[in-house]
């Protein structure tokens, strides 16, 4: 089993194919965190809540983002969509990024204060196995 890789800072983006979008979440992306798994993992959590036939995964991956209304608009649109993540650590150049099929079932929420930046987690449900492609 592969050791759980953290990326930190990098370009983000989700392309969804069904109605042609690209969501760029660079901005609001801390870390991705991209871990295979001992065991399967039922993918009906990430696609249907409450399904259990939806397919299994042997990685799972979170992405960790600051929370703002502008974050929520942007993933609202796509919830239970599948896409494409890709993730690019800034500091390599040339730029080389971890792809994969994904999809998640719902937006993160944290308790904040106005004005602050919370960290929150979006769990993401890796429909393929991760890639690294330029």
């Amino acid at each position: 089993m592969p050791t759980p890789i953290v990326i930190r800072q990098g370009i983000v983006k989700l392309n969804y194919v069904a109605a042609p979008t690209v969501v760029d979440l660079s901005c609001y992306a801390v870390a991705l965190e991209l871990t295979g798994n001992t065991e399967e993992v039922d993918l009906g959590t990430f696609c249907a809540p409450g399904a259990t036939d939806q397919g299994r995964t042997t990685y799972s991956a979170v992405l960790s983002l600051l929370w703002s209304p502008g974050l929520y608009a942007l993933l609202a649109p796509h919830v239970g969509h599948e896409g494409v993540l890709a993730f690019a650590p800034v500091h390599t150049l040339p730029l080389e990024f971890v792809r994969f099929a994904t999809r998640y079932s719902s937006q993160p929420w944290g308790r904040f204060e106005i004005g602050q930046r919370v960290e929150v987690d979006l769990p993401l449900a890796v429909l393929d196995t991760p890639t690294w492609e330029d």
